[in-house]
């Protein structure tokens, strides 16, 4: 199978994480990289991702702790980063609810709290996917 690995997203100005978006929102927007294979979302986040050179030859960020201030200091971190929307799905892929750190701009609690929302979104598409399948052999 060939995959193109080029993200076409980054010609424009990622349409997630601009203003505030509920949970709601923002799952909703992740749907256009539900198709997009996870090797292709890591190769993309490894080889643009703005925090992966900050924190590998600049200074790493000094987490708090604290909610409030560990928020802004990720919403600061990710501002620009043309791969802050496929990191996200990244990161809910393959950490799900057990996710730590900073990832597409939201903390620990922010990612958790949307990750209940889009994997509720997910299972409804593989339900009904399934459920198309199943009419599609009643009528073979």
């Amino acid at each position: 199978m060939n995959v193109n690995t080029e993200n076409p997203r980054l010609a424009g100005e990622s349409p997630v994480m601009n203003g505030p978006k509920s949970y709601e929102e923002m799952a909703a927007e992740l749907d256009e990289l539900e198709a997009v294979p996870t090797d292709v979302l890591a190769s993309w986040v490894t080889a643009q991702g703005l925090c992966l050179w900050e924190t590998t030859f600049g200074e790493p960020p000094e987490w708090t702790g604290e909610d409030e201030p560990d928020r802004e200091l990720a919403t600061r971190l990710c501002a620009g980063c043309p791969v802050r929307v496929e990191c996200l799905e990244f990161e809910l892929r393959i950490a799900g609810a057990d996710t730590v750190g900073v990832w597409g701009a939201l903390n620990e609690d922010d990612r958790r709290a949307l990750h209940k929302v889009w994997s509720c979104r997910r299972r409804a598409d593989i339900e009904e996917m399934l459920d198309e399948d199943q009419e599609g052999d009643e009528w073979s």
